[in-house]
């Protein structure tokens, strides 16, 4: 760092800044003052410290800079001269007295700058002695904007984190409800093992029958694991009708709800037939075993679907959050498209979803918990957007310099009078406190600030498009 010589007067009111100051305030601000030229990759300050300068870029350019769960992150870069960093002017709205804050963000040199540098205190005094009215103005709006959206901010990253929390708990409990009902049944398969067992010991089964026993279950449990024959309906109904009645012959309890188990895998009437020849006075107690085995693999195989369901869900929330991976990463958008439409499976429970993703859609560098974000904005508002129903689909493919993604509804469409509008910060179409109005804001800013990309929109009615473009 090396301090120049002071910034004369006229210089300084070819800063848009300063330019509407009188010459009084002019030579005030040149004699408390200075300028000073840092080399490239400086840091000004650092992100918490005291707030003790404020920076007006004259030539260079400089990056601010923000720590996000331990790494930092850019937040802005700028070259143009009169932009400024540091401990801005602050005023805590108690009589607009000047107060110095911590600085918000590390600031740095890209490149070798030069700087007009003020002491911030001084300057947040001169402030309010030369424009007290402005000051109470700048205290009000600024205090009142910051309370206002950090409270609908609040407001809106609840309701966000009400509707996937509530589409989650719909979706896992679906597949526990079934693993539930399946361990429940399967317990009473365990049961009509243990007294189809005893029946055996009772009827004195002959060395012979407990043979063919063993093989009979080991065809059944094989045949499990080949796809069985596709059977029209009217198909498996006679074939069941048929199984039954050589059970029922057998004397097999409840042989019609028995028959569909080994009709299932295609096991028919010529084995059901062979099957009771083989096992003999031990026919009943023989093919009560054999069913309650074949019924409890089969749910076990239900209780391995609904934790593999549970599994697949939670692995879903786990990429849409990426809370254990770091904020800026290769992303693969397609896994952070799914893993939202998994998250907001509620909302979609009706809607027909189509993917239509280019096979060579390449990763990209990104945030893609912030992605995540944009896409659950968006969803979330085509749904509500097309009442439920309808059909939502979802695109992404690659151009020359850049991914483009496009989330479509066929929902009413957006009037054309306020499509210019819809990014604006706590403008919404919703009713009266059913919307805050910064889903879309904060899409746009995650998106064109900090991505680099561009996001539009192009509605008609009958179907509206967001299109989304990222660097590559």
């Amino acid at each position: 760092m090396s301090v120049c010589d002071v910034l004369p007067p006229e210089e300084l009111r070819t800063l848009f800044l300063f330019e509407k100051l009188p010459d009084e305030h002019l030579n005030w601000l040149c004699a408390h003052g200075r300028v000073e030229a840092f080399p490239a990759n400086t840091t000004l300050y650092h992100e918490g410290d005291p707030g003790e300068c404020f920076f007006v870029l004259l030539s260079g350019e400089v990056t601010m800079n923000r720590t996000v769960r331990g790494g930092e992150l850019e937040v802005h870069r700028s070259s143009m001269r009169g932009a400024y960093v540091g401990a801005a002017l602050a005023l805590d709205g108690e009589g607009a007295t000047p107060a110095v804050h911590a600085y918000g963000n590390t600031a740095r040199t890209h490149v070798d700058s030069t700087f007009f540098v003020l002491p911030a205190a001084q300057l947040a005094q001169a402030f309010t002695e030369w424009f007290p009215m402005a000051a109470h103005l700048v205290a009000g709006m600024f205090l009142g904007g910051r309370r206002t959206g950090s409270a609908v901010g609040q407001r809106e990253r609840m309701v966000a984190l009400g509707t996937l929390t509530a589409g989650l708990t719909h979706e896992l409990g679906n597949p526990a409800a079934a693993a539930e009902r399946a361990a429940a049944n399967l317990r009473t398969r365990l049961g009509e093992l243990r007294r189809a067992r005893a029946e055996l010991a009772r009827c004195g089964a002959a060395a012979d029958a407990l043979e063919a026993l063993d093989r009979l279950q080991g065809e059944v449990l094989a045949r499990r694991e080949v796809e069985p024959p596709r059977l029209r309906p009217l198909e498996f109904a006679d074939r069941t009708d048929e199984v039954a009645e050589i059970f029922e012959d057998l004397d097999l309890p409840d042989a019609y709800e028995t028959a569909p188990s080994f009709v299932n895998v295609g096991l028919y009437e010529d084995w059901a037939r062979d099957a009771g020849a083989a096992l003999g006075a031990a026919a009943r107690p023989g093919l009560t075993w054999l069913a309650a085995n074949l019924e409890g693999e089969a749910l076990l195989d239900e209780v391995a679907d609904a934790l593999g369901r549970i599994t697949d869900l939670l692995a879903a929330a786990g990429q849409y959050t990426q809370m254990d991976r770091a904020p800026y990463q290769e992303t693969d958008l397609r896994k952070g498209l799914d893993s939202t439409v998994a998250m907001l499976a509620g909302p979609l429970r009706d809607i027909r979803v189509e993917r239509e993703y280019a096979e060579d859609l390449p990763r990209i560098q990104a945030y893609p918990a912030e992605l995540n974000q944009v896409w659950t904005n968006l969803i979330d508002n085509a749904a509500d957007a097309m009442g439920g129903k309808g059909t939502l689909t979802l695109r992404a493919r690659a151009d020359t310099a850049s991914v483009v993604i496009e989330i479509e509804d066929t929902g009413p469409g957006i009037a054309p009078d306020i499509q210019d509008r819809i990014f604006e910060p706590f403008f919404t179409t919703k009713a009266l406190g059913e919307g805050t109005g910064l889903g879309l804001d904060i899409s746009y800013r995650i998106i064109v600030q900090r991505h680099d990309g561009t996001l539009t929109v192009d509605s008609e009615p009958g179907r509206t498009t967001f299109r989304i473009t990222l660097p590559r």
